[in-house]
Order: structure tokens, then C-alpha cells, then sequence
């Protein structure tokens, strides 16, 4: 999210933006606007190493010095928080903007949702990063540098207010215009379902699976696990998918839901009321699906093509209207100007 952002800001008149990023993976976007600085690298380079040693903070904070506001993703670059106090200190605005794992506290979604609740001790992947402590830590710091959130509508359950008098809220976003729509023909008879799960727990796999089983005995579909393969590999394939399933316990939507979306797929997904409340329109057209519907939502969509490409419409035009990077872009300009005038108030 921070490589496209950045490329948005840079098309609109008067805005330089860089991304910076200290790690990479497989599942990452990256373009000409990123600056890969590793936080370390190996010593088995000695002279590669010493060279990173002597230079890295010289190059970070040339960056940081060179930036009106600093849009933050995640968490600090250093576990000290050097980082965040060198910035504090120059008196420079920041926004942080956190997705999910990072502040998401498990006794508050356990009270509100049951299929998280049910998992969380059996098996769910990210156990041991999701905490009440860790997360009032996270946003911690980030109060101690004044820093001003973005909100996108599942975390509003958990950024605290107290810590944060001012807030504003957000989306996660993708390049829309990137993706070419496939909309699934109203004649097919025979749909192409595929489910992308990054952590098989969390994702619902175990569940969703056996029901999959069960319903071709009587039904006539194709199934796809797409697991442990490159972003541009399940684009491919899910450029040819007439349903894309997604994730049935979490509650919330990421990017693998946005970018089904945004090629005209009609995208089964859990989506706990209180996103909803927290900023997701009421008008989403994502089939909201958990362990208890699975299989009755499932039966629809097969059986009914004209229902998936009527949804798979109805899905693109959503994210070319909420998802965009290229409509949040100056969303997020106003957004800067206002902190950047806060700041300059605050410290004149």
C-alpha cells in the first residue's frame, strides 16, 4: 500500500512522495517511488556490512529531513523508536495507518465475534502477535509523538480514542485501474471457485474446504487452493475465477478481496457488522459469508450464473469508487495539509 500511495500522490500537481521500506516479500508492491533500505544484512559480506553500517541512519535520515510529513505503516523502523524520536524532535507532523495484526486485540473481538473467538487458541496463525498489551504498546508510542491516525473501519474497534483526540478515517487501498475486469459469463454452467489463503486458520480454511468436498458430490463447479504462491501468480489465476472465497472468521476485508473486486468477482467474505458501523459502506456487495452460511451462500452462487456476473459487477463498480488509490489520493493530501498546519500551529 505505501509503493502505490505514494505513485497516486505523485500524479497530483505540487506532490513528491517516496515509500520507504526496510523489508521485502513475495506478496509485496513495489515501483519506482520505493526506496528498499534493509535495516541489516548479512555479515557473511563483510565489507557489504560494514559499508550498510556506516551509512544506513546517514540515508534514513536524509530521507526523513527531506519530507514535509511522515506517513507511517505498521510500526517504527527501529525497536527503540529512534526513529519516531528524531522526528518528534524536528517538530515534523506524522500519520500512522495500521491494517490489522499490529493493534488488533483479541478480547475485543472475541466478544463480538465467535468464529475468531472459537479459533484463537487452535491454531490461528497470528496468536502470538495479537495482544491487548502489545497493541496499547503500538499505539502508545505513536501517542508519544503525536502522531495522527488513519482509521480504515475495522480498526476502528480498536485504535483508542482517549490516546487520540483527532482521527481521520480511511480505506485501504489498490491501483483499481490496474486490474482488467473479468465479470463470469452468465452461460457458464460449470464455475471456477478459488480460495487464496495466506494462513489456513485465520482464512477458515479447515472449514471451508470439507464443505467444498461435500458439495461436489452433488454439484457441478471446479475448485482451486491457490497457497504459498507469488502475488502475480493468484492474479493470474484469479483473473479466471467466477468466485473468489476469501476469508470466513477475521471479520474484516483485506487487499486479496479488494483486487477480487476489482476484476468483476463476486467475493465471499466475513464482515462483522461493526466494520460497517466503523466506515464500510452500507452498499458493499461482498457476499457476507461465515461458518454458519458457508455453505447455503455457496449453493447460490453455483447454481445461479447470472448472480455471479450481476454481483461481479456490482463489485468492480464498489472499488472503483471506495478502493481506489487513485480517488483516496487527494483525500489523503487534505489530510496532510491539515496535520501540517496543526503542527506548524503547535510549534510556533
Amino acid at each position: 500500500m505505501p509503493a502505490i500511495t505514494a505513485e497516486a500522490l505523485n500524479k497530483i500537481e505540487g506532490v513528491n512522495a517516496k515509500s520507504l521500506t526496510i523489508g521485502l516479500n513475495k506478496y509485496q508492491t513495489t515501483n519506482a517511488t520505493t526506496i528498499y533500505l534493509p535495516i541489516g544484512i548479512t555479515k557473511r559480506m563483510p565489507f557489504k556490512w560494514l559499508w550498510h553500517k556506516l551509512t544506513f541512519r546517514r540515508r534514513l535520515y536524509s530521507l526523513l529531513k527531506w519530507a514535509d510529513v511522515l506517513h507511517y505503516h505498521w510500526n517504527s523502523i527501529f525497536p527503540d523508536n529512534e526513529d519516531l524520536k528524531w522526528i518528534s524532535a524536528t517538530g515534523k507532523p506524522v500519520v500512522i495507518e495500521w491494517v490489522g495484526s499490529e493493534i488488533r486485540i483479541p478480547d475485543i473481538c472475541k466478544k463480538i465475534n465467535p468464529y475468531y473467538a472459537k479459533v484463537f487458541d487452535h491454531g490461528y496463525e497470528y496468536n502470538q502477535l495479537e495482544s491487548r498489551e502489545g497493541s496499547l504498546a503500538m499505539q502508545q508510542k505513536f501517542k508519544d509523538v503525536h502522531a495522527i491516525p488513519l482509521i480504515i473501519p475495522e480498526m476502528n474497534l480498536y485504535v483508542q480514542k482517549h490516546m487520540f483526540p483527532v482521527t481521520y478515517p480511511s480505506q485501504i487501498r489498490i491501483n483499481v485501474k490496474q486490474f482488467i475486469p473479468a465479470f463470469p459469463a452468465v452461460n457458464k454452467k460449470k464455475p471456477l471457485i478459488i480460495h487464496s489463503p495466506t494462513a489456513k486458520i485465520c482464512k477458515g480454511s479447515n472449514i471451508i474446504i470439507p464443505i467444498i468436498d461435500e458439495l461436489k458430490k452433488t454439484l457441478d463447479f471446479e475448485f482451486v487452493l491457490l497457497h504459498d504462491m507469488s502475488r502475480e501468480e493468484v492474479l493470474k489465476i484469479m483473473q479466471e475465477a467466477d468466485i473468489f472465497l476469501d476469508q470466513i472468521i477475521v471479520g474484516g476485508y483485506g487487499a486479496a478481496t479488494m483486487e477480487a473486486m476489482s476484476l468483476g468477482k463476486p467475493t465471499m467474505c466475513y464482515i462483522m457488522k461493526e466494520v460497517f458501523e466503523g466506515g464500510l459502506s452500507a452498499d458493499c456487495p461482498i457476499i457476507n459469508t461465515n461458518p454458519d452460511n458457508l455453505k447455503e451462500q455457496l449453493i447460490k452462487l453455483i447454481e445461479d450464473p447470472q448472480l455471479r456476473h450481476d454481483i461481479g459487477k456490482q463489485s468492480r463498480a464498489f472499488a472503483e469508487k471506495y478502493f481506489d488509490v487513485g480517488v483516496i489520493a487527494p483525500q489523503l493530501i487534505n489530510i496532510y495539509k491539515k496535520v501540517l498546519a496543526a503542527k506548524k500551529k503547535s510549534n510556533a
